[in-house]
């Protein structure tokens, strides 16, 4: 739950306006002409004040909040309008989050503006990096965090430690499905439905932080099928395919997040209409007309749930534009172009036809790239295609193949040096006896030659494979 407002109004406006007082003289002046002691002084209380009672104070530019303790002070910018104040100093120096965890001493505070000062002949401050560099070397990190757009504390600390691939994508995904249903769930409870979406976005921020790192991990998590809860899987598979496609097209890593959100909450709406539609492909005139209201239904349900932001409209707005290609949602002039839509509708048609569906079954991931690629010209954008054709490869993660050496085995990622040859997991030997799934770069060579070729792709429930296992292993 979010602190009253009655616990922290007094210390929240004084601590913004104390450091937007500091932010604002180092913008405009050297700090070595300038008498910081009183502005030091104040901010150096109330660090101490906030740190003691609460725990840490955090400033986030991008949310325009100020937080005690990791949980928001409720109203942030139309409450406080020092905080909008000081989150618009913090965006003009490049900091998108500061976070005090403990208390500094004057010279400490000095220290840390004297980082952010504009040099003499110059119009920038030192880039972020080096501001960061100078945090370490003044001996603050353990009590002062500063973040630039895209990063979180939650994501700064995942970045510093190798993280368990084994353990933490899986994790991660189920983490993802929980708070989608729980979203869903509690739409029209505001308190809930705040905390569950600032929950849901703050997931996917640190998620956004390894998209570089790991990229075949996303497509592997969305490569997962579950039995059940088809619309659940469904959005978050759609969610993680348009992080990654969203990464690969040079969006930057502030905006992978939203992306990712527009993704998951696209279908919203569909748990607003009749339920007999959501898992069916071949659709009567009735239906079609019936399926065709999600996107109002979608809004609708954001408006209801009183948590209205940016983030959460322009999935609303990407549920209208998504897949108008399909004639089914009536509109009265097609709304304006959003650059996530067309992410959107390549992930969600990718994903739709790789899961198995009462009405059709799935098609393997390689079948259907080439089933995608051969559509009309205006259902997919040209050149969002073909990087998402690139990123999946020529067998995307996830396609059983066939291989010359008679095994069979599952493509981890694609190897896009050498398209024809990813890496793979070997699931059965050419006995058809099962193996525990040794990894196999078909690309790597042994004693001047490969060790195996794909010669062709087979369907992994007919022998009885299942394929999230090998991929997030």
């Amino acid at each position: 739950m979010a602190l009253k407002l009655d616990t922290g109004e007094e210390a929240s406006l004084a601590f913004s306006k104390a450091l937007l007082q500091v932010l604002r003289l180092v913008r405009l002046y050297d700090t070595d002409n300038v008498n910081f002691e009183e502005p030091l002084a104040k901010l150096k209380d109330l660090i101490i004040n906030v740190s003691d009672r609460m725990g840490s104070a955090r400033l986030q530019a991008e949310e325009g909040v100020l937080y005690f303790n990791k949980e928001p002070v409720r109203g942030g910018r139309r409450a406080f309008a020092t905080i909008q104040g000081t989150c618009s100093a913090m965006e003009q120096v490049g900091i998108a989050e500061i976070a005090f965890t403990g208390a500094m001493s004057d010279a400490e505070l000095r220290g840390f503006f004297g980082l952010l000062r504009i040099p003499e002949g110059q119009n920038q401050v030192l880039p972020l990096s080096e501001i960061k560099e100078g945090v370490v070397r003044l001996g603050l990190k353990d009590r002062l965090q500063v973040l630039g757009p895209g990063e979180t504390t939650s994501s700064a600390q995942v970045n510093e430690v190798e993280i368990d691939e084994a353990s933490y994508f899986p994790l991660a995904y189920a983490r993802t499905l929980v708070l989608l249903r729980e979203y869903v769930k509690n739409l029209r409870s505001e308190d809930l439905n705040r905390y569950f979406t600032g929950k849901l976005h703050r997931a996917l921020q640190e998620l956004c932080g390894l998209v570089t790192k790991y990229k075949h991990k996303f497509v592997a998590m969305a490569s997962v099928k579950g039995a059940e809860d088809y619309m659940f899987n469904h959005m978050a598979n759609t969610g993680f395919l348009s992080m990654v496609l969203g990464h690969e097209l040079g969006i930057s890593r502030v905006m992978l997040s939203d992306l990712g959100l527009a993704g998951m909450l696209a279908g919203l709406g569909r748990f607003r209409g009749p339920v007999q539609l959501v898992e069916k492909t071949q659709l009567s005139p009735a239906e079609a007309k019936e399926d065709g209201k999600h996107p109002y239904r979608a809004l609708s349900a954001i408006l209801e749930g009183r948590k209205i932001s940016k983030k959460v409209l322009v999935s609303s707005v990407t549920a209208f534009q998504f897949d108008l290609h399909r004639g089914r949602t009536p509109v009265r002039a097609e709304p304006e172009h959003h650059p996530f839509s067309m992410i959107v509708r390549v992930c969600e048609e990718y994903d739709a036809l790789t899961t198995n569906l009462p009405d059709r079954a799935a098609l393997m991931p390689d079948q259907a790239i080439r089933q995608m690629l051969e559509e009309p010209g205006e259902k997919f954008d040209p050149l969002v295609m073909t990087v998402f054709t690139n990123l999946m490869g020529l067998f995307p993660s996830g396609t059983t193949v066939t291989l010359s050496s008679g095994e069979i085995a599952v493509v981890v990622h694609p190897n896009p040096e050498h398209p024809k040859r990813p890496l793979v997991a070997i699931v059965m030997d050419r006995n058809g006896s099962p193996v525990d799934g040794d990894f196999l770069d078909l690309a790597e060579k042994v004693g001047g030659q490969y060790p195996a070729s794909i010669t062709g792709s087979i369907d992994p429930a007919e022998l009885g494979i299942n394929v999230p296992d090998y991929l997030l292993a």
